[in-house]
């Protein structure tokens, strides 16, 4: 006997939910592993000449890191480590990971050079990620907020007369373009670096469900619906692009000139929409999260460049 119509649409239904589901849980859900298995597969050989004994690596485990914990509006126990300079120094730089990654892993390499120019250094673990509590990822909305609580956890620390740059690569980069729209961040924070951010979650989204060939509305519908009942945030919301529209801090955008993940061509609208005082730099050959270590060199002189002039200001 065939099945009636109505019982055929339910069907339908409930598989469409289920798919739903199992795909927001595979991109938000901190406990999903896919997605990091995927990454990993992803960026093999992204790094080139880069080995475990490589100086910058092998220092960097060699230090001592103070922990810090903070607790967010979620509930959540948030997690930092914290290198400070060798000599006391009032300059500070928070470090905003990537999808997937927690602040040592991100900034293994580059932390030394940020040590060595003086910068006492506070890799923070986003929400769900890294040593950090929480169930979902929010692609820089919600640890936009969660960075807030960071800068102000220093400024009751360490005294609100320090200076702050802030430092993003991917969704940590949105995490930071975001915040530099807010308008209760506070006056200590004086400059930003952004590291191949996207424009958007749903533009970011879209990109990467065109190249696989997979009808984006579909699954972004989908996971938007799922978001807003379980993340408590949508899609729309994830909007670097609008937040970077209302910033006042001066900025060193930073893209690969070959970034295949998060396309090049967003660091250039990103950069057109910020009032900010604004530099970009882009790194030749570089694929996705791999300027600074396919181009150290320059990276390191347009970081030194733009920080410097902005923190003694």
């Amino acid at each position: 006997m065939k099945k009636s119509t109505p019982l055929k649409i339910l069907a339908a239904g409930a598989a469409y939910a289920t798919v739903s589901y199992l795909v927001f849980f595979e991109i938000m859900d901190k406990r999903a592993t896919l997605p990091t298995k995927a990454f990993q597969l992803s960026i093999k050989g992204v790094e080139p000449g880069i080995k475990d004994d490589d100086e910058r690596l092998v220092w960097f485990n060699n230090q001592s890191f103070e922990d810090f914990e903070i607790t967010n509006n979620s509930g959540n126990k948030l997690k930092a480590h914290m290198l400070k300079a060798d000599e006391p120094s009032d300059k500070f730089i928070l470090c905003s990971h990537g999808y997937r990654c927690d602040g040592k892993r991100e900034f293994r390499f580059v932390t030394k050079y940020l040590h060595d120019s003086g910068y006492n250094v506070l890799l923070i673990d986003h929400r769900a990620s890294g040593d950090s509590e929480g169930k979902y990822i929010t692609f820089g909305y919600k640890e936009a907020e969660d960075a807030l609580l960071w800068l102000n956890f220093l400024n009751e620390k360490y005294g609100k007369d320090i200076k702050i740059g802030l430092y993003g690569i991917s969704m940590g980069c949105a995490t930071i373009t975001t915040l530099c729209g807010n308008e209760n961040l506070p006056d200590s924070v004086k400059f930003a670096v952004a590291d191949c951010g996207y424009t958007s979650a749903k533009d970011e989204f879209s990109y990467n469900l065109q190249k696989a060939h997979i009808p984006d509305f579909v699954i972004m519908n989908a996971v938007d619906f799922y978001n807003q009942k379980l993340s408590g945030c949508s899609l729309d919301e994830m909007n670097p692009l609008e937040a970077v529209k209302k910033s006042k801090v001066p900025t060193l955008f930073i893209h690969g000139e070959k970034d295949d993940f998060v396309p090049t061509k967003m660091v250039y609208t990103l950069y057109d929409a910020c009032p900010a005082p604004k530099e970009i730099f882009i790194a030749k050959g570089a694929s996705h999260a791999e300027s600074y270590q396919r181009c150290s060199e320059e990276y390191e002189k347009n970081f030194t460049q733009f920080a410097d002039k902005y923190m003694k200001e």
